[in-house]
């Protein structure tokens, strides 16, 4: 493992859903913040990045939640390198409450590309060295594919906005995991609780465009549990993204 790097954050109100508690789209974005800032602490962040026409992007996600953070609630996120092989690089995250309990893990992987190209390059040397990564004795990122659905049980459509893109004027990695929570019947959403995401990236999105998100009901065991399919797909019917979600339904007042 690499530098460390934690920041204490507060749960406010518009991070959190119906219950108060933290959602998992505001899960993504205390990942996204804690590893921003310790890229420009490092002194390797957006502009080291952009001089040398690079840029890390997205290739996936997978988040573990034994138990959402509430309203209010001040919470410990950490963030270090895992491990960098050839184009890709991954980061495990860790979020901690106040009594130092671990409270969600996930490990993010990125790829790392030629932003006039568009076209994946080779981790340099120099990385490994700000990054505190052992160039010797990097463990192996694995790059396993995602289940994917095949038969569409219901599909929504929506049109990315402005506030949807980022600083690449590409969709935001998290848009793709709120239009695939909100494409799922409201019955789900209200009654059962997201306790694993895996996300994986496989094309960019951009402004304007019209997608499609649509899901298939994989498992019910005893209805104590759900495991969902998803799939983000563009006009023509090409996926842009693939999501695996599992559920635990709530116990009942």
């Amino acid at each position: 493992m690499g530098i460390v790097t934690e920041r204490e954050y507060e749960v406010h109100y518009y991070e959190t859903n119906y219950r108060l508690e933290c959602k998992m789209s505001s899960i993504i974005n205390y990942f996204c913040d804690i590893g921003g800032k310790q890229s420009e602490e490092l002194g390797v962040g957006i502009d080291y990045l952009t001089e040398r026409r690079l840029a890390y992007v997205f290739y996936r996600y997978d988040i573990k939640v034994n138990r959402y953070p509430k309203y209010g609630e001040k919470i410990r996120v950490v963030t270090m390198a895992k491990s960098f092989k050839k184009f890709y690089a991954s980061r495990a995250y860790e979020i901690y409450d106040e009594n130092n309990e671990k409270i969600v893990e996930g490990e993010g992987i990125f790829l790392l590309i030629n932003i006039d190209r568009r076209r994946a390059v080779r981790i340099p040397e120099d990385q490994y060295i700000a990054y505190g990564v052992d160039i010797e004795n990097c463990p192996d990122i694995k790059l396993n594919k995602l289940e994917k659905l095949t038969k569409e049980m219901d599909k929504n459509n929506f049109k990315v906005r402005y506030g949807d893109i980022d600083s690449n004027m590409h969709v935001n990695n998290v848009k793709y995991v709120e239009w695939a929570v909100e494409s799922l019947p409201l019955d789900i959403v209200l009654n059962y609780e997201l306790k694993e995401l895996s996300v994986v990236f496989e094309k960019e999105c951009r402004y304007g465009a019209e997608i499609s998100a649509s899901y298939e009901i994989k498992e019910n065991e005893d209805e104590e549990g759900l495991v969902i399919l998803h799939k983000i797909a563009d006009t023509e019917g090409k996926e842009l993204t693939v999501l695996i979600s599992k559920w635990k339904k709530l116990m009942s007042n």
